[in-house]
């Protein structure tokens, strides 16, 4: 074990190839000497000199002895730990703190230092409301943090934090409340993040990779938000929320597929309004899910369920197409999503622009060239605009998956494909759980206190 000064000093400098980012400042203190060390772009070089070193040169009477003892009593407004572990010490130094080594000593203080070059609260950008809170979370631990513990002002507010990556040490968060929350639960999520074998969390989806319990699901089986509210009341129904350091988007689990059709504004108005708004998503999840299939079906093998006039209208406007509906339909869904990611990954308003001179132009092209039917173009939109309700990425993504096997049900029996894949899609979401969860509670199992606050509001109190 490391156990003086200079061999501190030295491993130090050896680890990190001297890099000139780390400030090694010496001083000299009742015949002892003194090592300030910080980071430099990580810490607030005002804070350094104002305080630190400002407090060490007003030291006068100081016992020999106890030089750390002294130290940290003369040093004020400043969260101060000791270690005489080397590598915890070059986490706290990587981590904007202040490192002081005293000659002799195998205790290290560490003072935290941080540089405020951290982004401002802002409105939250995913997840906009008419009402509610307009404060969103941010890429700073303790700033998030605060906006929680703002909401739940309680010791039963119990946080476990737990470093993972091997080279980028992240620092994460385990929240929940203690009286409401299964320790058990608790228990299993640490030990796997503690048990990561992985080199780097950079974000919250590395986190979500961790703790999936199965990446073949295409369906989320935890959620992501970055409104602190939606934290707050995940926390109050008992469930643990995960904060990731420098990521603007805290993670929830355990879910249930109908966690997703709610949102905060829900709160805010009448139940019998709320119940009307979650009935729309409802119909929206299930437009996305079902219309192309159901399209394919009616064009290919189920003529006969039509009215005369549409099935010589629709024969009319593919008669010049070449190809078969399932290609059809499966063609402009990769132009939408084309248009969609295009949109997502340009900046401004020439994203917007782009995607919109983009859409009138290759679908009005593609009629006009006879690639496509104009009602496919009106099947595809209705599915695009039945997809926005929902600001989960991950279920937009498994949506599209089932949308994929309802078109190819659709297309080898027809409605009785619809049929066989709609079994296999709901025995599916009732086998999946999150975390202990059943997916498609509280409708199965039934919980009839869950109920409530489902596709039919009844309980106003949370």
């Amino acid at each position: 074990m490391v156990n003086t000064m200079f061999e501190y000093i030295d491993r130090l400098k050896k680890d990190t190839n001297n890099i000139t980012d780390i400030v090694y400042r010496k001083k000299r203190i009742r015949k002892k000497d003194i090592y300030i060390i910080f980071n430099e772009p990580l810490t607030s070089g005002d804070r350094i000199s104002d305080h630190i070193f400002e407090s060490l040169f007003e030291m006068r009477v100081i016992n020999t002895k106890k030089v750390l003892e002294n130290i940290e009593n003369n040093i004020y407004n400043f969260k101060v730990t000791t270690t005489n572990d080397y590598d915890e010490m070059c986490y706290y130094l990587h981590n904007g703190f202040t490192i002081i080594i005293i000659e002799n000593d195998p205790n290290i203080l560490v003072l935290e230092t941080k540089s405020n070059d951290k982004r401002a609260i802002a409105i939250p950008s995913s997840e906009n409301t008419l009402r509610g809170s307009k404060d969103a979370f941010i890429e700073d631990y303790q700033t998030n943090m605060g906006l929680i513990k703002r909401r739940i002002r309680d010791n039963n507010l119990w946080v476990k934090d737990v470093v993972v990556g091997k080279y980028s040490k992240t620092k994460i968060g385990i929240l929940y409340l203690h009286d409401k929350c299964e320790g058990e639960l608790v228990d299993r999520v640490y030990e796997k993040l503690k048990d990561a074998d992985v080199e780097s969390i950079l974000n919250s989806g590395a986190v979500k990779s961790i703790l999936g319990d199965s990446n073949i699901e295409p369906m989320p089986t935890i959620m992501s938000t970055e409104r602190p509210d939606r934290v707050a009341r995940a926390l109050i129904r008992g469930k643990i929320c995960i904060l990731v350091d420098n990521d603007p988007y805290v993670l929830i689990l355990p879910v249930a597929l109908n966690d997703f059709f709610k949102t905060t504004e829900d709160y805010f108005g009448k139940n019998i309004n709320t119940t009307f708004t979650r009935i729309i998503r409802f119909l929206a999840f299930y437009i996305a899910l079902f219309t192309p299939a159901l399209y394919i079906a009616l064009i290919t093998y189920n003529q006969e369920m039509l009215p005369n006039e549409f099935l010589v209208n629709f024969a009319m406007q593919r008669s010049t197409v070449p190809f078969p509906a399932f290609f059809e339909a499966f063609m402009m869904m990769i132009a939408f999503e084309l248009l969609h990611e295009s949109d997502l990954r340009t900046s401004g308003f020439a994203g917007s622009s782009l995607s919109i001179v983009g859409a009138l132009i290759l679908g009005d092209a593609a009629v006009s060239a006879g690639l496509v039917s104009p009602i496919m173009i009106i099947v595809i939109a209705l599915t695009a605009i039945a997809s926005l309700p929902f600001n989960e990425y991950d279920l937009v993504n498994g949506l599209r998956w089932y949308r994929i096997l309802f078109m190819i049900g659709s297309s080898s029996l027809g409605i009785i494909g619809i049929v066989l894949a709609f079994i296999f899609f709901v025995i599916n979401m009732a086998s999946t759980s999150s975390y202990g969860e059943p997916y498609l509670t509280p409708l199965v199992p039934t919980n009839f206190e869950k109920l409530k606050d489902s596709i039919i509001r009844m309980n106003p109190k949370r």
